[in-house]
């Protein structure tokens, strides 16, 4: 198998692809080497998030280069944007998980390897739209972290909703369930986002400690609420872990602690200075 990675996976390999930017913005890209690949396996390293939409283009273009080599492309991105849209809630919503993978594959890869992509129930082999995927875990990377984190102490491991359900299978953990608002428009009616109306549990936690795990944080709305909601019950210690960190919005770690978390961990399938203040696992070198 031969790899061509870009600057934005730099710690899975050394880059073989030049990315560059005109004045304007637009993506420049250019693999020196290109006839060297013909005919044979190549697997691009490329990370999608942050600036999704600018880094889905500059992967066509590779995807451009590389298909007119050999028909055997796979693609190993560590996290997966446009995942969240997996089906039609209401009348003329585009399903952009559907549109991505069709993408990707009508421009040559015929696998997708990522880690906890949101619209898919567990780890395994799944194919979406046409295109086969190797979705892989990072929930015992986390669940590891938290044994350490706590010592001899017992913990309990919690997924914030059923979605997130298979991040508790190495502990034997509980799920809780959440109820969402109908998606609103925020105030300079460009963006939206989905209120967290309420969770639940039914889960004896007083006096224990947790670990909630999911597989992204975004807004954090959904940890602060069930953070706040175990705390009502009584919980010890608690601390966060998730695979994906978006942190999308201002001070959401700072956020999140202040509901009584102890400490947030998440992996490095993003990469952003603001994911440096928070503790960072590393994922496996593919």
């Amino acid at each position: 198998m031969q790899k061509l990675v870009t600057p934005y996976c730099s710690d899975f390999g050394k880059p073989n692809i030049v990315i560059k930017h005109f004045p304007d913005t637009e993506s420049y890209v250019q693999i020196p080497n290109i006839k060297s690949f013909k005919n044979k396996k190549i697997t691009i390293y490329h990370r999608l998030y942050p600036e999704p939409d600018k880094r889905i283009f500059e992967l066509l273009l590779i995807l451009s280069l590389v298909k007119k080599q050999t028909k055997n492309i796979e693609l190993f991105t560590p996290y997966l944007p446009y995942a969240k849209q997996d089906k039609e809630n209401k009348k003329g919503e585009a399903v952009s998980a559907d549109i991505l993978c069709k993408l990707l594959k009508s421009y040559g890869v015929k696998k997708l390897i990522s880690y906890d992509c949101h619209f898919l129930p567990r780890a395994g082999s799944f194919k979406r739209s046409g295109l086969n995927i190797d979705n892989q875990s990072a929930s015992k990377i986390l669940y590891t972290y938290a044994e350490k984190y706590f010592g001899r102490e017992k913990f309990l491991v919690i997924s914030p909703d059923e979605g997130a359900s298979y991040f508790t299978e190495n502990a034997q953990g509980h799920t809780m369930k959440k109820k969402r608002k109908e998606s609103q428009e925020t105030g300079n009616h460009t963006e939206i986002y989905a209120h967290i109306d309420q969770v639940e549990c039914d889960i004896d936690v007083k006096g224990k400690n947790l670990c909630i795990l999911d597989d992204v944080i975004s807004t954090g709305s959904t940890m602060m609420k069930t953070i706040e909601h175990l705390r009502k019950k009584g919980a010890k210690k608690i601390i966060v872990g998730a695979t994906h960190g978006v942190f999308a919005g201002i001070d959401i770690k700072k956020r999140i602690l202040k509901c009584g978390c102890s400490q947030i961990f998440i992996t490095d399938s993003i990469l952003s200075e603001h994911n440096k203040k928070i503790k960072t696992l590393k994922l496996p070198k593919q």
